[in-house]
């Protein structure tokens, strides 16, 4: 029997949420930001309407209307202030939670395999390592009384207006402060912590990526997406950006993975539309249609109908469209489908977008955050062989789901199997244990 007494002294596993319960979430989210939206543009032309309306009735009614008026007034001044308050205050709570856990994690550890295996480069990148904390260190002592000061001296600027505005800027002053000390912080903590990223990344991916198959890492070349955003399995984009793709063959197929982010211009602004990863797997078998499976809020694809399948969980998230309903069927089996709706579970992911036809597929991975792959965890609370060790689980992962994407092509294709040193089974893939995610 188990002792209660070591349960009681084992502190709980943070529970982790699957990709389909983060996709819900964010559905409900946009639904009850749409709600506000509508009330902080409806409520002021209901009031001027009941106005108006007030002119035109009897006494009686028009001064009901009135009061009627005045309180939906009161509402919304108060919901006015709420978010005015409230905005600020959960971008501070973020960015101090990003510093907080970045100095607050368990010291990680990698497997004895892992350290042995690359013994001279974990030593070259621990040297680096340390020099990037210590840069670090200066950074945040400068760069932090600085924004600090900077503050301040905005706050003590002659103020201009009424006594209320006096008022309402002392009361964002804590806010002031707050993003004056946090977002130098930041920046001190990247810009070190991004130079020795791009080392960790040139000197060990090519290492981790041979046991893999004939594959190399590649950096900044941006792959050709603009017929897949035509054809609506990405969204329309203005410019197109990659970090870290990743080329080659993988068990017997052509393989190309990039981390890619697309932006839309927003009047002056530009506006992150995808940010995630595009796989493309090369088949010798081409598909005999076009089969393609979208997020629920992604319009319909012209020229291709709607394919209902038998799996309620998996139609609460996607809709399929194909022009060959036999074909669409035998390739999404229950086993792949399960597939695309679990193997984010627990990780930076929601679940995929893909598009079959011809002799390619094709996903579209967004994340749930912007958080870069493919990058070491914190400088502080993990060596290189532990960094060296989640890079190595972040890689099993993606390859899961490029065997997802095997399986997809071996159910129609004749006599197909899933090559040697591949996996597919109907359970979920287990993500990579960084405490900072």
């Amino acid at each position: 029997m188990t002792d209660p007494t070591s349960q009681a002294g084992q502190k709980a596993e943070p529970r982790r949420y699957t990709a389909v319960e983060m996709r819900q979430a964010q559905r409900k989210v946009g639904r009850y930001g749409g709600c506000l939206m509508m009330a902080l543009f409806g409520v002021p032309l209901a009031i001027v309407a009941m106005v108006v309306m007030a002119g035109l009735l009897g006494p009686v009614a028009g001064v009901l209307l009135v009061m009627v008026a005045v309180v939906f007034g009161f509402f919304y001044n108060l919901l006015q202030t709420s978010l005015a308050l409230l905005i600020p205050s959960a971008i501070l709570a973020a960015l101090v939670y990003v510093i907080y856990r970045h100095y607050h994690l368990p010291v990680a550890t990698a497997s004895p395999e892992a350290a042995a295996r690359f013994a001279t480069e974990i030593a070259r990148l621990n040297t680096l390592r340390l020099e990037a904390a210590r840069d670090t260190r200066r950074r945040v002592m400068l760069y932090v009384p600085a924004g600090l000061a900077l503050a301040i001296c905005f706050l003590m600027m002659p103020s201009r207006g009424s006594s209320s505005g006096i008022l309402a800027g002392w009361l964002f002053a804590p806010f002031l402060l707050g993003f004056g000390a946090a977002v130098p912080w930041l920046i001190a903590l990247s810009i070190p912590g991004g130079r020795y990223a791009k080392t960790f990344k040139r000197e060990l991916m090519p290492l981790l990526l041979r046991r893999y198959g004939e594959l190399r890492y590649v950096e900044g070349a941006v792959p050709a997406v603009g017929d897949l955003a035509a054809r609506g399995l990405l969204p329309r984009y203005d410019r197109a950006e990659i970090d870290d793709a990743i080329a080659g063959r993988y068990a017997g197929y052509e393989l190309r993975l990039s981390e890619l982010e697309l932006e839309r211009k927003s009047g002056k602004n530009n506006s992150t539309v995808f940010n995630g990863l595009l796989l493309t797997l090369a088949v010798d078998t081409p598909f005999l249609g076009t089969t393609m499976v979208l997020d629920q809020r992604r319009p319909t694809p012209s020229g291709l109908m709607p394919v209902r399948l038998e799996d309620p969980r998996f139609a609460s998230i996607y809709d399929v469209y194909g022009n060959d309903q036999v074909e669409a069927r035998a390739v999404l089996t229950p086993a792949v489908m399960e597939r695309l709706l679990s193997m984010a579970d627990g990780g930076d992911f929601f679940p995929p977008s893909c598009l079959v036809e011809r002799d390619s597929i094709t996903f579209a991975v967004a994340q749930t955050g912007t958080r870069l792959l493919f990058e070491p965890p914190s400088l502080q609370a993990h060596d290189a062989a532990a960094q060296l060790q989640h890079l190595e689980d972040e890689l099993a992962l993606v390859f899961r789901l490029v065997d997802a994407m095997i399986a997809m092509h071996v159910a129609v294709k004749p006599g197909g199997v899933m090559p040697a040193g591949t996996s597919f089974s109907e359970q979920p893939a287990v993500p990579p244990s960084d405490p900072s995610r």
